[in-house]
């Protein structure tokens, strides 16, 4: 009888200890746990920005640069004792030298390259919708410490003097990250080798429905990842295209952004609770809908909570 009673008070432990465990929405931030996702912005064939025309005889575009400077975002990363992966909505490039460069960043090619910028859901938050989707739910899935998209800004033709540096964030988990980065490329990259006029680098939150990257932000953020869209750079200020034109200023442009990352990994995601959504159900202004352009769209497997 002792020996069924032992029984079931071990039991009956096992269930609360379950059920403690199966509540517990509000995980901490793990120094050195998990993974760091870079991922390319846009897609081969839709390469996002280009400098206006060319500048020291090449031409460049937002895609294709990250393609060949990933690696060192990555590299810096990984030789911090980091886990790094870099990845791209579209499919793999088939010519040289990109083929090269995919293969040595090791990208994975997530495949699905949206035409004419076509908007879709997160499978795990419906109610986020964005084109580019597809590489924040790779971030979700990996349950990744943080996420950066590489990008660069443009504003059309031709500009000189200082421009807007920015770092975008998500609102509730990716400020420390967006603003780990910011101060790096002030103190390593801007004014101190790229020209901007002495103005540094801005963050922002961007949470509201159909707001250029505000979907990828908030699924992240439903999720509890911190993350960080890149917009630092113009390809259509002259003296910003002319320092990435040269292939050692680009790589350290990278570089600086990886250590920007490495700062942040050490210092700003010391323990402490990630938001997480509490309730699915509940809309805000990131939910499909509360955008007058969303409520003239029927997006196939879009959640709406907003009518």
């Amino acid at each position: 009888m002792k020996q069924l009673i032992r029984c079931c008070l071990v039991t009956l432990l096992l269930v609360v200890l379950s059920g403690c465990s199966s509540t517990q929405t509000e995980p901490s931030f793990s120094r050195g746990k998990g993974i760091v996702v870079l991922d390319i912005g846009h897609f081969i064939g839709s390469g996002g920005a280009t400098t206006p025309g060319p500048v020291n005889g090449k031409v460049i575009s937002e895609c294709e640069f990250w393609y060949e400077y990933s690696y060192y975002v990555k590299k810096v990363v990984e030789d911090a004792g980091y886990t790094c992966v870099v990845t791209n909505r579209g499919n793999a490039p088939t010519s040289e030298p990109l083929l090269t460069y995919a293969r040595r960043a090791r990208v994975v090619q997530l495949r699905h390259p949206d035409k004419n910028a076509a908007r879709y859901p997160s499978r795990y938050h419906p109610d986020r919708v964005a084109s580019g989707m597809v590489s924040a739910d790779y971030a979700i899935w990996r349950k990744a410490a943080c996420i950066v998209f590489l990008h660069h800004n443009s504003t059309g033709r031709w500009t000189n003097g200082p421009s807007n540096s920015l770092i975008i964030c998500n609102k509730f988990n990716g400020r420390p990250l967006a603003d780990t980065i910011a101060r790096t490329l002030e103190n390593e990259i801007l004014n101190h080798g790229m020209p901007n006029g002495g103005r540094g680098c801005s963050t922002i939150v961007r949470s509201i429905d159909a707001e250029r990257s505000a979907g990828w932000l908030n699924a992240c953020d439903d999720s509890g990842i911190p993350a960080a869209v890149i917009e630092a750079a113009y390809l259509n200020n002259r003296a910003h295209a002319a320092y990435l034109a040269v292939d050692a200023n680009a790589r350290e442009y990278a570089e600086s952004i990886g250590r920007g990352i490495v700062r942040y990994m050490r210092n700003g995601a010391q323990p402490r609770p990630r938001h997480i959504r509490a309730d699915e159900n509940k809309p805000d202004q990131g939910s499909f809908g509360y955008a007058p352009e969303s409520r003239r769209l029927n997006v196939p497997g879009a959640k709406r909570l907003v009518h």
